[in-house]
């Protein structure tokens, strides 16, 4: 298993979240899955100044997984992580909620498709952009990768998937999202928020 530092447009500003990409996971799902928790309380051990023993995440269904240090919960850091076959995405953010997504390209779907769903969830706007590629491969990729930021600000929200509305957009508006450049097939995304940006 490798655990690398991943870059992205604001990364390096004061206020933005940590990236990892893990890769050489099993590619059994749930045994995937603790690696790639094992993974995060490894990385958050030394930031957190405890052993990795010390720390537990949680595992509620559609639910950001919280740190516990020794049984107690902590307020910081928010943690977000995501999973596609072989390899995982982890996010965590000390100053507020954070969101990250990971998808494979997937270029077997119909463009129509595609170009329907986009409309659909991601809105008129991104959907227009998308329809202006003429090259299927580079529409793909571009669909994959509007969808994973798309995907990170409703978890950054703690929002589920649903349909494009004016409501929708006002409700992820001050969230901040940016591709996380994975190399050729996949695309991934992270999404945050600061504690000035917080709701209420």
């Amino acid at each position: 298993m490798q655990i690398q530092p991943c870059a992205f447009d604001g990364w390096r500003q004061a206020g933005a979240p940590r990236v990892r990409l893990v890769q050489g996971l099993t590619l059994e799902r749930d045994q995937a899955r603790q690696q790639a928790r094992a993974a995060l309380r490894a990385c958050l051990a030394p930031e957190l100044g405890c052993a990795e023993s010390e720390l537990h995440l949680t595992s509620l269904s559609n639910q950001a997984p919280r740190v516990l240090l020794r049984g107690q919960p902590l307020a910081a850091p928010h943690c977000s992580i995501s999973h596609a076959p072989g390899r995982a995405l982890l996010a965590w953010h000390g100053q507020g909620p954070v969101g990250i997504d990971l998808q494979p390209v997937d270029a077997t779907v119909s463009r129509s498709e595609l170009e329907g769903v986009a409309q659909l969830f991601l809105g008129k706007k991104t959907a227009q952009t998308l329809m202006l590629i003429e090259q299927d491969a580079s529409f793909f990729e571009a669909f994959t990768t509007a969808w994973t930021r798309h995907e990170a600000r409703l978890k950054c929200a703690s929002l589920g998937l649903a349909e494009w509305s004016g409501a929708l957009e006002v409700q992820l508006a001050d969230i901040r999202s940016a591709a996380v450049p994975l190399g050729h097939g996949y695309a991934g995304a992270v999404a945050w928020r600061t504690g000035s940006q917080t709701p209420g």
